[in-house]
C-alpha cells in the first residue's frame, strides 16, 4: 500500500475512534425517539370511537406521559444534533489545505 494510502486509512479510523462516543449517543436517541413513538401509538392510541372518548384520559396516564416527553426531547436533540453537524461540517471545509 502506498504511504498516502495507509494515512488516509488510518486518519479516517481514527476519526471514527473519535467519534464514537458521539455516534453512540445520537443513535440511542434515534433509536429511542422510533421505540417510544411507536409505543405511544400502541398504548396511548385508540382507533376506535371510544379511543376518541377515552385520548383525555390515557394521554395523562404516566407512561403516555413518559413516551411524550422521549419524543419531544429527542426532537431537541435531532435539532442540535443537525447543527452541530453543519458546523462541523462547514468548520472542515473552512479550514481544508
Amino acid at each position: 500500500m502506498s504511504k498516502s494510502l495507509q494515512y488516509s486509512i488510518d486518519m479516517l479510523v481514527k476519526l471514527l475512534n473519535n467519534m464514537r462516543p458521539m455516534l453512540l449517543f445520537y443513535l440511542s436517541w434515534i433509536f429511542l425517539h422510533y421505540i417510544c413513538s411507536q409505543f405511544y401509538i400502541y398504548f396511548c392510541i385508540s382507533n376506535t370511537i371510544m379511543g376518541v372518548f377515552l385520548s383525555p384520559f390515557l394521554s395523562m396516564a404516566p407512561h403516555c406521559s413518559a413516551f411524550r416527553w422521549v419524543i419531544h426531547e429527542s426532537g431537541n436533540i435531532f435539532y442540535t444534533m443537525w447543527i452541530s453537524i453543519g458546523a462541523w461540517i462547514a468548520s472542515n471545509l473552512l479550514t481544508f489545505k
